[in-house]
């Protein structure tokens, strides 16, 4: 189905991105967690959200999503849409309600032919670094919310650049994105670290915060300790750490109050 109609669909208006409507369009993701967001593994997808804060077009960004559809009428600020731009992503709003825009489009046909594929069984790794590794590494600063996720952001262009397939760099991605976003919500300041090998990308995320107490308790899916302020932005729904787990082919996390936190993931090539 081409953007141009699910506009119609929708009777939406382009906030920007007119040239890019005759793209193709398979599917569909409805959400307002970025959680929910990053965990779709739809490809060549559009999104649809209330959700019109920056940390949405970095979220889409790492999610490959094809462009965004604000619901409820919803229209971001011109900051956001400026973002927007430089990442080439269409953004339009539609005055119908986010579960009655999900039921027009699938009503309409999109997503009815999606197949589901399991990706193939690799035997997790939790070798040390080779010495042919290729290594990044970013700052992460706690709180700040303006450049949360541009960390992940450089390191998937990266990732791009020399040829990683597609799967892996969304693997990769949705878990750098979660740990960054971990970082920013919960410590004081911590690093991302990217070594990639021929035959695996490790991903260390390592901060200075108040660590964690429960770590078994952390790892359940919607546990969090996250406060209002960080929940109405549509983060700390208690899916990081599973959603970092799920995206790993090997996980390992350590913590120690007062101090901070080590988490290690590995991705298979």
């Amino acid at each position: 189905m081409k953007l141009l109609e699910i506009k119609e669909l929708l009777q939406a208006k382009v906030l920007w991105g007119e040239e890019f409507l005759d793209i193709d369009v398979s599917n569909a993701c409805g959400a307002d967690l970025m959680s929910d967001i990053l965990a779709d593994n739809k490809f060549n997808a559009i999104l649809l959200t209330g959700l019109t804060h920056r940390q949405i077009i970095q979220t889409t960004v790492m999610g490959d999503f094809a462009a965004i559809v604000f619901v409820r009428g919803k229209v971001p600020p011109e900051d956001v849409i400026e973002l927007a731009k430089a990442e080439k992503l269409p953004l339009l709003t539609t005055s119908f309600p986010l579960y009655e825009s999900c039921g027009i489009l699938y009503k309409a046909g999109l997503g009815q032919d999606r197949v589901n594929g399991e990706a193939s069984d690799r035997s997790s790794r939790g070798d040390s670094e080779s010495p042919e590794a290729m290594r990044l590494t970013y700052d992460i600063v706690g709180n700040d919310f303006n450049s949360a996720g541009k960390a992940a952001e450089q390191a998937k262009r990266v990732l791009k650049q020399i040829g990683i397939d597609s799967g892996v760099i969304r693997k990769v991605s949705v878990a750098a994105y979660e740990a960054e976003m971990n970082i920013v919500i919960h410590a004081y300041k911590g690093k991302l670290i990217f070594s990639i090998t021929p035959r695996y990308i490790e991903l260390i995320a390592e901060d200075e915060g108040p660590g964690i107490p429960d770590i078994e308790k952390a790892m359940q899916e919607g546990y969090s300790t996250a406060p209002d302020r960080i929940r109405e932005l549509g983060f700390g729904a208690g899916m990081g750490l599973p959603n970092m787990k799920k995206f790993s082919d090997f996980f390992e996390i350590d913590s120690e109050l007062g101090k901070g936190t080590k988490v290690r993931m590995v991705i298979n090539l």
